[in-house]
């Protein structure tokens, strides 16, 4: 999937980090990014989905085939970015199914909600200040380019045929391991068909002797 210009980075819209006024408590609040808005709009599913297209529109991964991605350029523009190219992966191929489950768990992404506390943009329980509100109606108002689109309203809402399939749509096939990964592990990322399939294809390629 080629890049498709500006609006990739986490600065998107105009939502560049920056240092703001101390918040009571002493923490340092920073001007939101792509990716804290996303957190407020959609928790940290939305923030993995976000850095999705922002990758996918950039260049540096690309979709093999729909739901299929792979790392093309591994340059790392936000710590969010380098957790899902990391989830991703340098070699192969991954479903996105896997990448989201692997990403979710990095602690790149946990740390980035639990700033968002520290900074009281989301209250005690989960939901949005009064300052997070805000945040969210000015990016809302400088919604430019599908990244700061999807932050706000999630992938559902994409336009782009290609990026929709590419971070939407379930693989065709299942998505085999690297060398020596064992295919039991795709049953949490990719679901329980993909790795049942997966597995009857590598004892299929084991009994017909096959590597």
């Amino acid at each position: 999937m080629p890049a498709r210009g500006p609006g990739g980075s986490a600065h998107a819209g105009g939502l560049s980090p920056s240092t703001r006024d101390p918040v009571p408590g002493g923490a340092a609040m920073t001007q939101p990014d792509v990716y804290d808005v996303a957190c407020l709009a959609g928790g940290p599913s939305r923030v993995v989905d976000t850095a999705l297209v922002a990758l996918l529109v950039t260049g540096r991964v690309r979709a093999v085939s729909p739901g299929e991605l792979q790392v093309v350029d591994a340059q790392r523009r936000h710590p969010v970015e380098a957790a899902v190219l990391d989830a991703v992966g340098g070699r192969g191929r991954r479903s996105v199914g896997t990448v989201r489950w692997r990403a979710l768990a990095d602690d790149r992404v946990v740390r980035l909600a639990r700033r968002l506390r520290e900074e009281r943009l989301v209250g005690r329980f989960g939901g949005r200040t009064a300052a997070g509100r805000r945040a969210l109606e000015r990016a809302r108002a400088a919604d430019v380019g599908p990244v700061l689109h999807v932050a706000l309203d999630g992938p559902g809402q994409l336009t782009d045929q290609d990026l929709r399939a590419a971070v939407l749509e379930p693989p065709a096939r299942p998505v085999l391991p690297a060398s020596g990964v064992s295919p039991w592990v795709l049953s949490w990322g990719d679901g329980c068909d993909v790795a049942r399939r997966t597995r009857d294809q590598l004892v299929g390629r084991n009994l017909d002797g096959l590597p």
